[in-house]
């Protein structure tokens, strides 16, 4: 005897998977269409890109001032150490004390201005996040069913393909193949149920010869019209 059963579960499993992925494609297109939600979000991405530079802006300057700092006083150490002597040298390293006196403050002027700069564009960075969660809240209140109908989809989807899996492994080869040949030319229905002595897809009343058949299970059997296979439970 034909045993089409677990090819016609495989086919519901299937048939539902693809009207999981259309009805999830239509939930993304909605959730995503939201404008206020996607303009919030566009704001915080470009805030949170001003504040990345003065970040490091700011971190660079203080490691400078510090580094400027240092030789400076490493300047002062030798030209108090009473080890240089030469009166030209001493003027040189006077000079290099001055000269880097002169870059501190241009460098602290150079941070206070990056730090200004850098805590506002955190104020603003601090306003835009505030501002998304306050539309995300709204939109998740407003759009809450649908994404409770997408999160019940993504894991009914796991568990028919779990199950889809368990079944193949468990098909007969041969009419697994015949199943899958047909898939794609039968618009994934390669099965359709007999029902009275019609097909359940192309509403064709079967003739007598091939309605019997079609319950003996003893051979497949075509539907006469569309040419899919007669399953009769």
């Amino acid at each position: 005897m034909i045993e089409l059963e677990t090819l016609y579960r495989i086919q519901e499993i299937e048939l539902e998977i693809l009207a999981g992925l259309r009805r999830l494609k239509e939930i993304t297109a909605a959730l995503q269409e939201n404008e206020a939600l996607m303009n919030a979000q566009a704001a915080l991405d470009s805030a949170q890109q001003r504040v990345a530079p003065l970040q490091s802006q700011s971190r660079n300057l203080e490691l400078e001032i510090q580094s400027n700092r240092d030789k400076a006083r490493g300047a002062e150490d030798r030209l108090y150490s009473g080890s240089v002597k030469n009166p030209k040298e001493l003027q040189d390293i006077q000079n290099e004390i001055a000269s880097l006196k002169k870059r501190h403050s241009e460098l602290e002027d150079h941070l206070l201005e990056s730090m200004v700069a850098l805590e506002e564009a955190e104020a603003a960075l601090s306003e835009a996040q505030t501002h998304l969660n306050v539309v995300t809240a709204s939109f998740t209140a407003e759009h809450g069913q649908l994404i409770e109908e997408r999160d019940r989809l993504k894991a009914r989807d796991t568990v028919l393909r779990q199950d889809r899996e368990q079944r193949r492994a468990g098909a007969k080869p041969d009419l697994l193949k015949l199943y899958d040949d047909l898939r794609p030319r039968k618009n994934n229905q390669p099965i359709a149920l007999l029902t009275g002595s019609s097909c359940s897809v192309c509403g064709v009343e079967q003739n007598r010869i091939v309605a019997d058949a079609a319950r003996r299970r003893h051979e497949i059997v075509y539907c006469i019209s569309c040419e899919r296979i007669l399953y009769a439970r």
